[in-house]
Formats: structure tokens, sequence, C-alpha cells
């Protein structure tokens, strides 16, 4: 099934800190697209957020997310 890209990338805002989600919100939307696809993959392929996402799924979103920004700016 395929997700919306819209969806993906509110998600993926609403997972940020509120200082990362002014400086994202600020980038082209096709940069804000490809953002949230890499926080989904990193999500997947993360294993150390593995136990963390059992135990506390927004806190792993979060730092899933704040770790893509950072690769990525």
């Amino acid at each position: 099934m395929q997700t919306d890209p819209a969806e993906t990338v509110e998600r993926f805002l609403h997972a940020l800190s509120p200082a990362s989600r002014e400086v994202v919100r600020q980038l082209p939307r096709d940069q804000q697209e490809m953002m949230a696809a890499a926080w989904e993959r990193h999500l997947l392929d993360d294993t150390s957020l593995l136990t963390l996402s059992e135990l506390d799924p927004p806190c792993a979103e979060h730092r899933a997310a704040e770790d893509v920004v950072q690769d990525l700016l």
C-alpha cells in the first residue's frame, strides 16, 4: 500500500522538535518529501531504534526525525 507523501511529511514534521520543524518548513516541498521518506527508511532500518520504538514509539520517531535533519541539512 502506497502512503500519501503529504501525510508522510506531516507525520515527519510532527515528530520533529519545534526548532527543527520550522527549519524544515522553510524548505521546498520536494525536499521535505525526500526527508520524510528518509525518516521512514531510518525508522525501519536503524536497529538501535527497534527497542525504543516498542517502548516509546513517539520518542523513536522523534529521534529518527532529528537524525534525518542532522544528516541532510
